[in-house]
């Protein structure tokens, strides 16, 4: 960092009460270099030998004050303290000899009396104990000076009370103050830890003049983690080339306008809002972050259900009107009577095929708002499973092979059972491969119906939504379907004491389980 942004950074309070000692710091180098310039003119105006010693002291102050600021570890309260005893040197130097300055001078008690009262600005037990230090030694200075004045002992316990009821009400104001503004710097502190959002401020004058680090603080707690400084730390120096990319291109982006928002997403997929504040006089900005990543992710998921429901809404529509229609054209033409019997009776049982697979579709709405709002049951009991099973491919025209245990019975509720079995049977024919099979066993007191097929596996990332509603394996089969038929088996077969699961191992396999009869005391349970 330059000499002259240190300078700046070190004279920026911005609201800090670590940022104090490096104002005092400052303003007491700014007094040492008048009192020093004051001294040496005085020196060369008088060429008195000990009007030396002011000059030299406030030297030396200026210097050490310095290389505490360089060093960023100020102690305004030590440089005070050691003001006092110079300046009480110096009037004890000159009320034994003439040559060293005036002791009737009022600027050295003026310095003890005022070096007292900055020092309890500072706050904390150092600046109190070098208060009471410069109260008791603005005492003593007034007792040397009235002595060598050669006041009587009234005036000189008069004088000495002045000046120490002065310096006591001064004590009280400034540690009235400084407690006000402790309080008011608690609050703000206090507010800023408790926010969710990360407030830091960074040296952006430091950044653009290419210094090899940047200042980055205060910062919250909040800021501190997104950071990944853990051990409390409210201020750090970040070298330039250990910057992430993403910080940069922010600092970069602030430049652009004195205020602003902007969203980005940091590399580890975290997605931040942005909002930042650029103070031009001191060269920096603050800047305000937001975690915004799970909301992004609720917007993300609900713009899919909102899509879905599209989707949804527009295949039901398809689905319910395919049936509708042909069972409407079917007996129009009954109706008509150009139809030979044999064909009334064909016309009238395909429309009621018709009309069953629109039933079917509102029975799995039924269930899944019914599941959505926990109000769906089931009746369960003996349940012949493979006779139910039976039921379904009788009336199934495409092929299945078969191998279904005789008498297989659960505990479950028989219409639901026919509705999970339809669902898996419907969802081979449209998305499956032209071999399928039917397999209906006990398996350790459980029933187990497996409907596989020697279709393509599902994408992996199918696999693990495709129970939930409306979900659909795109490109699979040009026929749509409503997405609710996988959903609801599962939901029933769960509700049933049972699951459904799939798996891929060279042929797709949804897999029914089923409490057996047997377990009729646990599954009620």
């Amino acid at each position: 960092m330059t000499p002259a942004a240190r300078w700046r950074d070190s004279l920026r309070l911005r609201g800090e009460p670590e940022r104090l000692p490096f104002i005092l710091t400052n303003v007491l180098m700014a007094g040492f270099a008048v009192i020093g310039t004051i001294g040496l003119a005085q020196f060369l105006a008088t060429l008195r030998p000990g009007a030396i010693v002011q000059p030299v002291g406030a030297a030396g102050l200026l210097v050490w004050a310095d290389v505490m600021r360089r060093t960023r570890r100020p102690r305004p309260e030590l440089l005070l303290a050691v003001t006092v005893t110079l300046a009480f040197a110096y009037l004890f130097a000159a009320a034994l000899d003439s040559s060293v300055g005036d002791v009737t001078d009022s600027a050295p008690i003026a310095i003890i009396v005022g070096a007292g009262v900055i020092a309890l600005a500072v706050g904390g037990r150092p600046s109190v104990v070098v208060g009471a230090y410069s109260l008791g030694i603005a005492v003593v200075a007034t007792v040397v000076v009235q002595i060598q004045l050669g006041a009587p002992a009234i005036d000189i316990v008069v004088e000495a009370s002045n000046v120490f009821i002065v310096m006591v009400v001064a004590f009280a104001m400034v540690r009235s103050v400084r407690g006000s503004v402790d309080q008011g710097f608690a609050r703000y502190r206090g507010l800023l830890e408790s926010a969710p959002v990360a407030v830091v401020e960074v040296d952006l004058a430091a950044f653009h003049a290419g210094d090899p680090s940047v200042r980055l603080g205060p910062m919250n707690s909040t800021a501190a983690a997104i950071l990944g400084y853990t051990d409390g730390r409210t201020d750090t120096m970040v070298p330039r080339d250990e910057m992430p990319n993403e910080f940069a291109e922010i600092l970069h982006l602030v430049s652009t306008a004195p205020t602003g928002t902007a969203v980005r997403t940091l590399r580890d997929g975290r997605t931040f809002k942005i909002g930042w504040r650029v103070d031009a006089v001191a060269g920096s900005v603050t800047l305000s972050a937001t975690d915004i990543t799970a909301q992004r992710k609720s917007e993300e998921e609900l713009s899919d259900q909102v899509s879905a429901r599209d989707r949804f809404i527009a295949t039901v529509s398809h689905e319910l009107r395919t049936p509708l229609t042909g069972a409407m054209g079917m007996l129009e033409v009954v109706k008509s009577g150009d139809v030979s019997e044999g064909e009334r009776e064909e016309m009238i049982d395909l429309a009621l095929l018709q009309v069953r697979d629109m039933a079917d579709i509102v029975e799995d709405l039924l269930v899944a708002a019914r599941a959505a709002n926990g109000m769906l049951t089931v009746k369960p009991s003996v349940t012949d499973v493979a006779a139910s099973v039976g039921d379904v491919l009788s009336v199934v025209q495409d092929p299945f092979e078969q191998s279904i245990e005789p008498k297989a019975t659960a505990w479950a509720d028989p219409v639901r059972v026919r509705q999970i079995v339809k669902n898996l049977i419907t969802n081979a024919l449209r998305y499956g491969g032209p071999n399928r099979r039917v397999a209906v066993r006990t398996e350790q007191g459980k029933v187990v119906v497996e409907v596989s097929d020697d279709g393509p596996p599902l994408a992996p990332d199918f696999v693990e939504r495709m129970f939930e509603p409306y979900e659909r394996a795109g490109g699979r089969s040009a026929s749509e379907s409503v997405g609710l038929g996988l959903t609801v088996a599962r939901t029933l077969a769960q509700l049933m004491g049972g699951d459904l699961t799939y798996h891929h191992d060279g042929i797709a396999t949804f897999r029914l389980v089923l409490p057996g009869a047997g377990d009729r005391q646990t599954s009620s349970s």
